[in-house]
């Protein structure tokens, strides 16, 4: 079974099927997404030595081993992602050769199962043991997208951040934000996927003008979008190309996490200026009185005690 989920070579795009769509925090910015539809599988068998590569994905690759028969058997552990619509597609893998123990094949299946469940704060965490790379925080984000659920009122700091996030991304998705805040307040599981579903359908009539005709036609195959939304997608097509606001992205994606709640109005505004100048239109000035006014329309409260800065002080 585990040879009709290796890798095969192929022009077709492939969209899986999405279940909703989530505000997910990555390391330099913040994006509604749409989530898959799908579960994490893991087995082992044997496959030909031919298919056991040092990049399954490339047709051209070598084979690991040179002293085995092409259509000798070796065993493959393996991670793949089985999606809503039955198609398979491979993840983590590990190749084990033909003198090895099936229980050895079986322990190793016992590693990479304890490695996927590890969380994100985990993996996150291992980080700190090695000289991580660029590559080891991406695979982190791609094995596990810091979603953002929506936090408790009580939680003010966090809870106002999110919202934020919501109004900075209503620019450029507005009925995908409102469905969000929608299915966010909808306690009935059969409503709410209904309204999750719905919103699977905005994402991809907001996001008109980022599609290439290859992608909106994979994308109807597995998310099929009624009439409404296609009249939505071609009114976005008539429009011009939405895009973000870069002061308030930079608002709304540090308020916290660079302790902007805490900096002065003249350290706030310098600190912008210094993420977001590159973007900025050619002689545009950025002043303390225009970030504090993005701020409160954003719904972002400083957290500073009065008086001078600590650092002047």
């Amino acid at each position: 079974m585990l040879e009709k989920i290796m890798p095969e070579p192929t022009s077709d795009i492939y969209i899986p099927p999405f279940s909703g769509v989530r505000l997910v925090e990555c390391r330099e910015h913040f994006q509604i997404v749409p989530v898959p539809a799908m579960k994490v599988m893991h087995g082992y068998g044997k496959i030909k030595a031919s298919q056991a590569t040092i990049d399954p994905e490339d047709p051209k690759a070598e084979p690991i081993w040179d002293d085995l028969r092409p259509d000798e058997d070796v065993w493959v552990v393996m991670e793949w992602y089985e999606f809503e619509d039955g198609r398979k597609i491979p993840g983590d893998m590990c190749f084990m050769r033909p003198e090895c123990t099936e229980d050895q094949v079986r322990n190793r299946l016992d590693d990479m199962k304890g490695f996927s469940s590890m969380t994100r704060e985990e993996l996150l965490g291992l980080t700190h043991c090695f000289e991580a790379t660029d590559d080891d925080f991406q695979y982190i984000e791609d094995k596990h997208p810091n979603y953002q659920d929506e936090p408790d009122p009580s939680d003010t700091e966090n809870y106002d951040v999110y919202h934020a996030r919501l109004k900075v991304m209503s620019e450029l998705q507005p009925k995908t934000v409102a469905l969000i805040k929608i299915a966010n307040t909808t306690k009935d599981p059969a409503k709410r996927k209904f309204v999750e579903r719905e919103a699977v359908q905005s994402y991809f009539a907001e996001l008109a003008h980022y599609f290439t005709e290859k992608e909106v036609l994979a994308w109807q195959r597995s998310n099929p979008v009624g009439t409404t939304w296609m009249c939505e997608f071609g009114q976005v097509m008539r429009e011009p190309r939405r895009t973000l606001d870069p002061v308030n992205h930079e608002l709304a994606l540090n308020w916290l996490r660079e302790n902007y709640n805490r900096m002065t109005a003249k350290e706030l505004c310098n600190s912008v200026f210094i993420r977001v100048w590159k973007w900025l239109a050619p002689g545009f000035k950025l002043t303390a009185d225009f970030i504090k006014k993005r701020r409160e329309r954003l719904g972002l409260t400083t957290k500073r005690p009065p008086g001078p800065s600590p650092k002047m002080a």
